[in-house]
């Protein structure tokens, strides 16, 4: 898993949970102890964003879990066979995995580098448009800029960042309508701030780290703090049943939904086969599943 951040904490604590605790008691072939997961980040921490004390606390985690955690490693090349590391100290050497999770970071939208060019707007090293403090295009005072696609101040790319810009872009659109349905003049834009509600990040089953200002958790209270604020943002009483009946399906069956391979997931490992020329490990072939399911069952083929 490249990228120590919350993504790739989080996505390091299930792929070990999955490997030593679901696949171990459900495929008596299957030796979990054979599983190597690996945490791989070019900061000196874990969880930047977060508190050291957090960072700290996720590791001993992630390591009590079985992740070997390697901070200060950089990847500078990735093939279908593993990955090329360059290390804090200049040492550069070679990690085998079939395997790879990208979790540090990714590009946006094409559609900013074609508004930069045709604004006359600067983008970021990540393709993000530079905009005013009114999240405006420079210039085009008409044209709102917001979410992935907006680099302020350093502002992360998080859900919160894109949810109140959102609603201050909607917020300046609507007043400007109603001076101007009204006859007055269209009022002065205020810059718009940010406000960090705080942090969160699953460490595994039962645990997790959240920040909140100054206040720091830890532990299954976090974790606990995680689901409700999920379940807060979900739109509409139906789907947060659903997402509930889920959570407690997952719970109390040992993870066993997690045991489903997708199309897709055949798909893109062909794909990546297909223009890397490397094909180590022959795809498998994968039945069309009927209409009404979208997952392969891997326990249909258990023996």
């Amino acid at each position: 898993v490249v990228g120590a951040g919350p993504t790739g904490v989080e996505m390091a604590g299930q792929i070990a949970e999955l490997a030593n605790k679901t696949l171990d008691g459900t495929f008596r072939h299957i030796d979990s102890r054979s599983a190597k997961v690996i945490l791989l980040d070019a900061a000196p921490k874990v969880l930047p964003p977060f508190a050291d004390s957090l960072g700290q606390s996720a590791a001993k985690r992630l390591e009590k879990m079985g992740v070997d955690i390697q901070l200060g490693a950089m990847v500078t090349d990735l093939d279908a066979h593993g990955l090329t590391v360059k290390d804090s100290d200049g040492t550069v050497r070679r990690i085998s995995a079939k395997t790879k999770v990208w979790s540090a970071g990714v590009a946006a939208s094409p559609l900013g580098k074609t508004l930069a060019e045709q604004s006359g707007a600067e983008i970021d090293r990540a393709g993000r448009v530079l905009v005013n403090k009114d999240l405006t295009l420079p210039g085009h005072s008409d044209v709102f800029v917001v979410g992935d696609m907006m680099s302020l101040d350093k502002l992360p790319g998080v859900a919160q960042v894109a949810i109140q810009g959102g609603r201050y872009a909607a917020q300046v659109i609507e007043d400007g309508v109603e001076a101007v349905r009204a006859g007055k003049d269209v009022p002065e834009r205020k810059p718009f701030k940010y406000f960090d509600k705080g942090s969160m990040a699953t460490v595994s089953r039962f645990s997790a780290v959240a920040q909140v200002g100054p206040i720091k958790i830890t532990g299954f209270i976090a974790w606990v703090m995680w689901l409700l604020v999920h379940l807060l943002y979900i739109v509409g009483f139906r789907s947060r049943l659903t997402t509930v009946i889920s959570w407690l399906t997952a719970f109390f069956s040992k993870g066993r939904g997690q045991l489903a391979i997708t199309e897709q997931q055949v798909d893109a490992r062909r794909a990546m086969f297909y223009f890397t020329g490397n094909d180590p490990v022959a795809a498998p072939e994968v039945t069309a599943p009927e209409p009404e399911s979208a997952t392969l069952p891997l326990q249909e083929s258990r023996r």
